[in-house]
């Protein structure tokens, strides 16, 4: 038994280190593309102002995809439970369905 605990904590460490490594790296991205971005347009246009509105834009985007790696925010909205009770039933529940109320009928 001891084995088995030492094993599930084993796993489950190193999908909390992975999940940590996968947010700074969504972050890190995301602020170093809107980095470069802003810095090749205000070369290109001569201005100082477009880095800064650009690093708002990469800081903003970096936020959101750690929400959607953590759960917090659902791209499209919906909770999960909102999409299981707007999910058409499979053609197996429609049969189970069926024939339960066939049942009930000959009852």
């Amino acid at each position: 038994m001891r084995k088995r605990d030492d094993e599930k904590n084993k796993r489950e460490v190193m999908t909390a280190l992975s999940m940590i490594l996968q947010i700074g790296l969504a972050i890190l991205v995301c602020m170093a593309i809107s980095l470069g971005i802003g810095i090749y347009l205000d070369k290109l246009l001569g201005t100082k102002f477009i880095l800064i509105i650009f690093m708002v834009i990469g800081f903003l985007a970096s936020i959101r995809s750690m929400l959607v790696l953590t759960g917090r925010y659902k791209p499209g909205g919906r909770t999960p439970e909102e999409a299981e009770e707007e999910r058409e039933p499979s053609p197996l529940e429609q049969y189970r369905d069926y024939k339960g109320k066939n049942k009930d009928e000959e009852s």
